[in-house]
């Protein structure tokens, strides 16, 4: 999995598998808000914070 994004106000979300499950885990400044299995479930939990999925930039894997 690995893939990671990053937005303002501390907000993080990274895919992972969850139970065997792909996830999105959104935290803000390190601390857990949810799991959402879906980008509809994550742009709600955003747009609580004032953001939209807009506004998270990926993070890429740095080159060796």
């Amino acid at each position: 999995m690995g893939k990671q994004w990053v937005g303002p106000r501390g907000w993080d979300v990274e895919l992972i598998l969850l139970d065997g499950r792909p996830k999105l885990r959104a935290r803000q400044y390190g601390v857990l808000s949810d799991y959402c299995s879906t980008i509809i479930e994550l742009e709600r939990l955003l747009l609580r914070a004032g953001l939209t999925v807009a506004d998270l930039v990926e993070v890429l894997p740095r080159s060796r």
